[in-house]
């Protein structure tokens, strides 16, 4: 009865550890999966360059991810990228950072700006962003470092961060995990009747916009999806000290 029931209890073990390690097997071969494509900096995408050089840079690596579906990192460093606006997220393409959404920013232990996947925008004519369809922007703050945070008279009327296609229709577009820091508007989604969007995916997205609107939809052709995102004076907390006063 005893050699019976160790037995039995022993196949078990055995059962489950081949289940255990079969799952961390099939684990890790959905990592390799989703592992992104290529670093930006591959591309030439570096802190020390001009914002209108790694612009340019980031358009190439985008060129170059959109016709095999790639996914881009936005490798984590102690400085921003400087950036300039004006990049097309071609379809396909994905744009993933390190990050979830750190809604009180976080912080350099000497100065006072973001460290991670960040973005610093400075453009003021054009908007960062502008996304196709099925594409993806996920765990990555942006950064406006010259916006005022003190004085409402000085504050910068920048493009939106983010903005749909203008020129085509845009479908399956999901942005994640993102944090905002000074944008003026963060997402605009306002399609028109020609070019419309579609299955539209906001969620965990972290800001405090100064023109009083975080995310702009119109001639969204089903339901849109915003969930869990969170609009808050003191995002910018870790970074400055205190809340925004504008």
């Amino acid at each position: 009865m005893f050699d019976s029931f160790y037995r039995r209890f022993f196949q078990l073990f055995i059962a489950a550890g081949i289940l255990y390690f079969g799952t961390l097997s099939c684990f890790a071969e959905q990592q390799k999966v989703v592992a992104p494509g290529r670093s930006i900096r591959t591309f030439g995408v570096l802190p020390e360059n001009s914002a209108d050089e790694n612009a340019k840079n980031l358009q190439a690596a985008i060129d170059w991810a959109a016709p095999r579906g790639a996914a881009l990192l936005v490798e984590p460093d102690e400085n921003p990228y400087r950036v300039s606006g004006g990049v097309i997220l071609k379809q396909n393409v994905s744009l993933v950072g390190v990050h979830g959404p750190v809604g009180r920013g976080t912080r350099h232990p000497k100065k006072k700006q973001p460290v991670g996947s960040v973005f610093a925008i400075v453009d003021e004519s054009a908007p960062f962003l502008t996304v196709e369809s099925a594409t993806q922007i996920r765990g990555i703050q942006f950064w406006y470092p010259r916006q005022s945070v003190s004085d409402g008279s000085k504050i910068i009327k920048y493009p939106p961060t983010i903005q749909v296609s203008k020129t085509k229709t845009a479908q399956g577009v999901t942005l994640s995990c993102l944090t905002f820091f000074g944008e003026y508007m963060a997402m605009d989604f306002a399609a028109s009747r020609s070019h419309i969007c579609e299955q539209i995916l906001f969620e965990h997205c972290y800001g405090y916009p100064l023109s009083g609107t975080f995310i702009r939809i119109d001639y969204c052709y089903d339901i849109p999806r915003i969930l869990h995102c969170h609009v808050n004076p003191a995002n910018r907390r870790f970074i400055d000290g205190g809340h925004g006063r504008v």
